[in-house]
C-alpha cells in the first residue's frame, strides 16, 4: 500500500527531516524502548492526510519517539500472523517458551 501523496511529501520536506533529526540527537540515536540503534522516528499519534498539516502532531517532539525497526514493527503490529509472532528478520517465534 502506497502513502497518499500528502504525506509523502510531508515525509520528504526539510521540516520534517529537521524535527526527525532533533529527536535523533536528542535521544543520543538509542531507542527510546530498549536502548537499541534508534532508526525510526515514529509518531505517537498517527498522521493522516486530515492531520499532518497540523505541527502540534506532525512535527511535535513530544508526539515522536526514536524507535528501533524491531520496537517500530511491534509498536504497528508486522510480522505477526494468524497467532504466530516472526522476528525481524521473518523467523517463527516460538511463544510458548520463555526467552
Amino acid at each position: 500500500m502506497s502513502k497518499p501523496k500528502e504525506l509523502h511529501r510531508f515525509y520528504k520536506s526539510k521540516a520534517w527531516l529537521v524535527a526527525r533529526n532533533i529527536k535523533t540527537s536528542a535521544t543520543q540515536g538509542k531507542c527510546e524502548r530498549c536502548g537499541a540503534i534508534g532508526e525510526e522516528v515514529h509518531h505517537k499519534i498517527r498522521i493522516t492526510v486530515d492531520n499532518v498539516s497540523d505541527t502540534n502532531i506532525s512535527l511535535n517532539q513530544d508526539n515522536l519517539e526514536l524507535l528501533c525497526k524491531y520496537c517500530h514493527n511491534e509498536e504497528h503490529g508486522r510480522f505477526k500472523k494468524k497467532g504466530k509472532i516472526f522476528d525481524i528478520d521473518g523467523n517463527l517465534v516460538n511463544t510458548d517458551k520463555p526467552q
